[in-house]
C-alpha cells in the first residue's frame, strides 16, 4: 500500500513555517552583511540553508502551505526572496553596476524569474491536483479493479522522465543560479551566462512537463470503481467512524471485533488522517470525506450501522434511511459522555451491562430505555482472571489514568495533580509500575502534559520491570493481564479491568466524601479510593498483595457493569445477527429506498 498520501497528513501541524521564516530572514541578513563587507560569498552561503530546507521538505501539508502563503513564504516566494537578495548583494558589492557585467546580471535575473515561474506553475497545478484527490474515495482491503489499496497519488510528471521530482529539480537549478551569481561577483567571464541559460532551459522543461502532466493530463476518477466494488461486497454491517485526528483510538479499540464479524462488513471512515493508525483492522475500509461520497458507498445491502463515537458528522450517516443505526461507544464508564442525551439520535444504544442502563434512567433526559441493550464488552474476551500470588512475587501496579477531557466537567484525570506521587509511592513500596496514559493526556492542559512526561521519565529510570506501556490497540489489555492491581481515574478502564476481578484503586483528587463519591460513580464502589493526599495508598497496596478484602464486592460489581459471565465476543456477534434480523423485520414492514434521506 502507499506509504503516505498528501491527504492523510493535511491536518498535522509542525514548525516548518517558522523554520522557513527564520531561514529566509537569514538569507536577507546575509545579503545585508555582504553589502556592508563587500563579500558576495556571505550572501550565497546565507541563502543555502533555506534552499536546503526546500530540497529536504518538498511537499508541505495544506495547512502549512496556507500559513506560508499568508507570510509570503510559499515555495515560489522563498525562492524569489533568497535569490533576489543574492542578486542585490552581488550587484551592491561591486559598488556599481559597472563592476559586474550587465549581461551577466540580466541573464541571471531571467534565471531567477524562470525558476520562480516554474515553481509558481508547479505549485498551482500541484494544489489543484491535491484538491482533486481530496474528493476521491480512498480504500483499503477492498478489491477495486484488482487494487486492494488506493488510489495511488498521481505520479510527478518530471519523475516519469528523470529519477527526481520536478520541485527538487528546480531546487537544484537554484544551486546553479547561486553558482552563477558567485561567478559573476568574481568577474568570471561567460560562465554566469552559461549557468543562467541552463537554468532557463531546465525551468522551461519542468514547466512543459508539469503542464502536460497536470494541466492537460487526465485526472483519474476511481469513485465509480469504488462504488461498484462496495456494491459487489454487499456489506450488511457498517462500522462508521468520524473523529478529530487525535481520536483514532476510539475505533482501534473495536479492531478485534470488526475483524471477527461473520457477516459482510465495511469500515466507513470520514477522515483519511486516521488510516495510518488502523493497520490492526483487516476488514474492507473506505474513506468518504464528503456527503456525496458517503452516499456512493452505502449500498442497499447495508442493514445496520454501528457508531463508536458521537460526533456531529454522524448526522450525515444517520439521515440515510433504510439501515438501523446504533451507538456502541468506545468505552463504558461513569463519565458524563457515557450517557449523553444526544444518543436519542440512534435507533438503539448498546452498553456493557445493567449499570449503563441505570445511568440513562437516572439522568432521565428523554432516552427511551427500551432502545438500550446490554451486550457486554467483546474486547474483554482475552482478559485473564486473577491468579493466586506467591508472597515472594513482586507486585505489579498498572497506573492507567484518563485524560483531562474537552471541558472541566469531563476532567477526571489525576495525572497533573497526583500522578507523579502515585507512581513514586508505588515504586517506594517495592512494586513494579506499568504506566499507560490515555492517548490524549496533555491535549488540553499543559500541566498534564508536563506531568505525563515526568512520570514517563520516572518509570523509565526505575528499572525493576517498570515501563511505559506502548500505544497500540491491544496494549492496555495486555497490561491488564500483566498487572496485579490497577490505579485509575473514573473512566472505562475501570469497567474493562473488572473483567479480571483483580483489585483496583480509583483516584478522588477533589476529596469528595467516600459515600458520595461511590454513589456518584458506581464503578468505584468496589475500589479503594485515593484522596489527594494519597494517605491510603500504602494500605491499599498491602491489601491488594495480601488479604484482598474487596474481592466479593468486585465479583458482584463486575456482573453489574459487564453483564453475566459468558464469552463476550460470541455474545456480541450474536447481538449483531439479532440486530440485522430486527432491521430486516422493520424494512419488511416499511421498505424505504436507500437513497431517501430522513
Amino acid at each position: 500500500m502507499p506509504a503516505a498520501r498528501p491527504r492523510s497528513v493535511g491536518s498535522i501541524p509542525d514548525q516548518s513555517d517558522l523554520i522557513d521564516l527564520a531561514l529566509v530572514a537569514l538569507a536577507a541578513v546575509g545579503a545585508l552583511v555582504a553589502l556592508v563587507t563587500g563579500a558576495a560569498l556571505v550572501a550565497v552561503v546565507a541563502a543555502l540553508p533555506s534552499l536546503a530546507a526546500d530540497v529536504v521538505r518538498v511537499v508541505r501539508p495544506p495547512s502549512l502551505r496556507s500559513v506560508a502563503r499568508r507570510l509570503l513564504l510559499d515555495r515560489a516566494s522563498r525562492s524569489l526572496v533568497r535569490n533576489g537578495a543574492v542578486v542585490v548583494a552581488v550587484a551592491g558589492t561591486a559598488r556599481t553596476f559597472d563592476g559586474v557585467p550587465t549581461g551577466d546580471l540580466v541573464a541571471l535575473l531571467f534565471a531567477v524569474m524562470g525558476v520562480h515561474g516554474a515553481l509558481t506553475l508547479s505549485g498551482a497545478l500541484r494544489t489543484r491536483r491535491l484538491e482533486v484527490e481530496s474528493t476521491t474515495i480512498l480504500w483499503r482491503g477492498l478489491d477495486v479493479a484488482g487494487a486492494l489499496d488506493g488510489p495511488d497519488p498521481l505520479p510527478d510528471p518530471v519523475r516519469r522522465l528523470l529519477p527526481i521530482d520536478g520541485r527538487r529539480l528546480l531546487s537544484l537549478l537554484e544551486v546553479l543560479v547561486l553558482a552563477g551569481l558567485l561567478l559573476a561577483a568574481a568577474r568570471v567571464p561567460a560562465l554566469p551566462v552559461v549557468a543562467a541559460a541552463l537554468v532557463v532551459v531546465g525551468a522551461g522543461a519542468v514547466m512543459l512537463a508539469v503542464w502536460r502532466g497536470w494541466g492537460r493530463g487526465p485526472v483519474r476518477d476511481t469513485d465509480s470503481l469504488v462504488e461498484a466494488a462496495v456494491a459487489q461486497l454487499a456489506p450488511e454491517v457498517v462500522f462508521y467512524f468520524s473523529s478529530p485526528a487525535s481520536g483514532t483510538y476510539a475505533l482501534t479499540v473495536w479492531a478485534s471485533v470488526i475483524n471477527a464479524v461473520r457477516r459482510p462488513v465495511l469500515v466507513l471512515v470520514r477522515e483519511a488522517v486516521h488510516l495510518e493508525q488502523l493497520d490492526a483492522i483487516t476488514a474492507p475500509m473506505v474513506v468518504a470525506p464528503y456527503v456525496a461520497d458517503l452516499l456512493k458507498v452505502v449500498p442497499p445491502s447495508v442493514r445496520v450501522v454501528l457508531y463508536p463515537t458521537n460526533v456531529v458528522r454522524n448526522n450525515e450517516m444517520v439521515r440515510i434511511a433504510g439501515p438501523m443505526h446504533c451507538f456502541i461507544g468506545h468505552g463504558d464508564s461513569d463519565k458524563v459522555g457515557s450517557f449523553s442525551p444526544l444518543n436519542r439520535l440512534y435507533d438503539e444504544i448498546w452498553v456493557a451491562g445493567r449499570a449503563a442502563v441505570d445511568r440513562y434512567a437516572a439522568v432521565d433526559e428523554g432516552i427511551d430505555l427500551a432502545a438500550i441493550r446490554a451486550v457486554g464488552r467483546p474486547q474483554l474476551a482475552d482478559i485473564a482472571r486473577a491468579r493466586p500470588r506467591q508472597e515472594t512475587d513482586r507486585l505489579t501496579v498498572l497506573y492507567a489514568p484518563t485524560w483531562e477531557g474537552f471541558f472541566d466537567e469531563a476532567d477526571y484525570s489525576s495525572v497533573a495533580a497526583m500522578g507523579e506521587r502515585i507512581v513514586q509511592g508505588a515504586l517506594d513500596s517495592g512494586a513494579a509500575v506499568l504506566f499507560k496514559p490515555h492517548p490524549l493526556t496533555g491535549h488540553r492542559i499543559k500541566e498534564a502534559a508536563a506531568a505525563r512526561k515526568a512520570i514517563e521519565e520516572l518509570v523509565t529510570r526505575a528499572g525493576n520491570g517498570s515501563r511505559v506501556v506502548e500505544n497500540r490497540p491491544d496494549a492496555l489489555y495486555g497490561a491488564f493481564n500483566e498487572a496485579d492491581v490497577l490505579v485509575s481515574d473514573i473512566s472505562s478502564v475501570i469497567t474493562d479491568f473488572l473483567a479480571s476481578r483483580k483489585p483496583y484503586m480509583v483516584t478522588n483528587r477533589r476529596d469528595v466524601p467516600d459515600a458520595e463519591f461511590r454513589a456518584a460513580f458506581p464503578s468505584a464502589s468496589a475500589a479503594e479510593l485515593l484522596g489527594s493526599d494519597l494517605a491510603g495508598l500504602p494500605r491499599a497496596l498491602a491489601e491488594a498483595a495480601g488479604p484482598d478484602p474487596l474481592r466479593p464486592r468486585r465479583e458482584a460489581l463486575a456482573e453489574y457493569l459487564l453483564g453475566a459471565e459468558q464469552d463476550p465476543m460470541a455474545a456480541f456477534l450474536r447481538e449483531i445477527d439479532d440486530f440485522v434480523a430486527r432491521a430486516d423485520a422493520r424494512a419488511a414492514l416499511s421498505p424505504v429506498p436507500i437513497g431517501l434521506r430522513r
